[in-house]
């Protein structure tokens, strides 16, 4: 069935502290209902207005005071209260296990964090086995177009929450005008590069906003193979990456707004899309062929390893690597000074009249956190919105966030440098306005269908008008 396609848009001009203005509106449900309320609530609690909480290390009887005074809460008042997360960003699992026994210590509730099953193909699978079987857990985490798809039904309205002021109304997934969802993350991606192997291996200084085109792209990727990297590119051939993360540009990066995307969208449902003659999927699959074309899995593409790509790129066997902000995850230990690495657009001949292209990233809240109506009961889900506001609020819940999970925030109120250098990367593309907007609600299986049918593009077994036919029929085989 077709279903309405939904963008969350990014701000065009962010400031470079924070990654937008700041909220304007009030939670219904904040405590402090204006400064001077907040100023009271702060001096009450014996912390000065604007500071930041400092409560995990204080008594667990103490009444907490959030940074801005928007939000308290009392240590303890969640004794006994068991709670669940399915974490699907298992990179961090080590880290938000960590924060879990942090915040259940000052609460006094207990919250078991868990990541998505082995025998799981995809985040929407796990959802979905979790609710058949009755035993959903009180949050959960997945990618925008899951969480969109059973908000409404199954998911606790947050409109009232303190966060939703601070960039959640922003960025969290809304639908009939209600706060769905807590935007855990924005990540970005694009080419992954690292500056000092080029400059090694080319004798000059590398500053990726000189490479405005595919042409010349390609001709620095050539001096760097007549300089002795053989391969100086790698690309995954994971179905997620492929379908998830490149393939989505195309719908993507239309027009650097909603229009163009969402008519391109229709036109697939309704199957009188023509791939092939769209100026964004030509020089998007244009590029992608060059990638091919110098890539270091070239001879067995479907053999690359995302670990191994990591470790090239950071010792500079290859100098460029299609992936996102969270692959530093992979690269940080192979890193003895991570100064010269960041993250540049996909490098097309514009040929579209968008001059964006080129020069943005596609950027947005990859995972959403929703709180289950349907399995948990009121006291389990205060609590999970308990455990939402600390992360924001709280000095220790920011420390998570930024520096223990290596993330760019979502919320304004969170004015920490990222420590992550792809992450730094993305948030100042962000600063700058440059990230395409993200988009929601594409069909849950979109990257394992499209993903397999771009991995035989990848490994040559099908041409590029095949590819794009092959996409088109899985487009228009869902529509009603």
């Amino acid at each position: 069935m077709k279903k309405k396609m939904v963008s969350v848009l990014l701000t065009a001009v962010m400031t470079a502290s924070a990654l937008a203005g700041c909220g304007s509106s009030k939670s219904a449900g904040t405590t402090a209902t204006d400064s001077q309320s907040a100023d009271s609530a702060a001096v009450a609690e014996s912390t000065s207005a604007g500071t930041a909480d400092t409560a995990a290390t204080a008594d667990a009887a103490a009444t907490q005071a959030a940074a801005d005074g928007s939000y308290t809460y009392t240590a303890g008042s969640y004794d006994g209260v068991k709670i669940t997360m399915l974490n699907t960003k298992s990179e961090i699992q080590d880290q938000l296990e960590a924060a879990a026994e942090k915040w259940g210590e000052l609460t006094g509730a207990t919250l078991d964090v868990y990541t998505i099953s082995s025998d799981a193909e995809s985040p929407a699978e796990e959802i979905a086995t979790k609710y058949a079987a009755g035993d959903a857990p009180t949050l959960i985490m997945g990618d925008p177009q899951d969480v969109y798809s059973i908000c409404e039904e199954k998911g606790v309205d947050l409109s009232d929450q303190p966060w939703v002021s601070v960039g959640g109304s922003q960025y969290g997934i809304t639908n009939n005008d209600k706060v769905y969802s807590f935007p855990f993350c924005i990540e970005g991606r694009g080419l992954i590069y690292n500056a000092s192997a080029i400059e090694k291996v080319t004798g000059t200084a590398f500053d990726p906003s000189t490479i405005k085109s595919m042409d010349d792209f390609t001709a620095l990727l050539d001096k760097l193979v007549a300089g002795g990297m053989k391969y100086p590119v790698s690309v995954n051939c994971e179905d997620w990456s492929l379908a998830g993360h490149y393939m989505t540009q195309v719908y993507e990066m239309q027009d650097g707004a909603t229009s163009l995307s969402n008519d391109l969208i229709d036109q697939l449902y309704a199957g009188t899309a023509d791939l092939n003659s769209n100026p964004v999927f030509t020089e998007m699959f244009n590029t992608f062929d060059v990638l091919k074309k110098y890539n270091i899995n070239q001879k067995d593409p479907m053999s690359a390893d995302r670990d191994e790509s990591g470790t090239d790129l950071a010792e500079g066997t290859i100098a460029f690597w299609f992936d996102g902000c969270w692959a530093w995850d992979t690269m940080e230990d192979s890193y003895d000074d991570s100064s010269n690495i960041g993250i540049m657009p996909i490098p097309v001949n514009d040929t579209t009249g968008n001059s964006n292209i080129g020069s943005y990233i596609c950027g947005s809240p990859t995972k959403q956190v929703m709180i289950d109506k349907e399995d948990s009961d009121e006291k389990q889900q205060a609590a999970a919105e308990d455990f939402l506001n600390w992360l924001v609020f709280s000095q220790d819940g920011q420390n998570v966030l930024v520096n223990e999970c290596s993330l760019v925030p979502a919320f304004t109120n969170i004015t920490a440098e990222a420590t992550n250098p792809l992450a730094k990367s993305v948030q100042q593309y962000s600063a700058a306005g440059k990230l395409f907007p993200g988009y929601i609600n594409y069909p849950s299986d979109h990257w394992q269908k499209v993903g397999a049918i771009m991995q035989q593009y990848l490994a040559g077994k099908i041409d590029r008008a095949e590819f794009a036919k092959e996409v088109q029929a899985y487009w228009s085989a869902l529509k009603k």
